[in-house]
């Protein structure tokens, strides 16, 4: 059985989801845009900022035409604005200029996917 099915809703951590979208000069998988994320929230906010943050990549696209993709993470409610912070510092990836734009917030995935799309 899974743990957090017997954690009361309650009790459990209210998240909150980020549908973004990135455009760079080159094609850039999904671990090393996970990369430049989380060393931007390391950089910005330390160790203990990062952790408390939650913040995990749920999905992530990749455009066959252009070099741009969108992605949804995952993050702790109070931690929303932190993210975005760090998001909007990231300028470069694996040489290439980078930007990432946050589309919006969702607290539940299914509202997050109708704004993938």
């Amino acid at each position: 059985m899974c743990l957090a099915l017997l954690i009361p809703s309650s009790l459990r951590d209210r998240r909150r989801y980020l549908v973004f979208e990135w455009l760079s000069e080159r094609g850039i998988d999904k671990w090393t845009l996970l990369s430049e994320i989380r060393n931007s929230i390391f950089s910005l906010y330390g160790d203990v900022g990062a952790s408390e943050s939650k913040m995990r990549l749920i999905e992530y696209t990749n455009a066959e035409d252009t070099a741009g993709g969108m992605g949804i993470l995952r993050c702790a409610h109070d931690k929303v604005e932190e993210v975005r912070a760090a998001l909007a510092c990231i300028h470069s990836a694996n040489e290439a200029r980078l930007s990432i734009r946050v589309i919006g917030i969702s607290g539940t995935i299914k509202g997050a996917t109708r704004l993938l799309r």
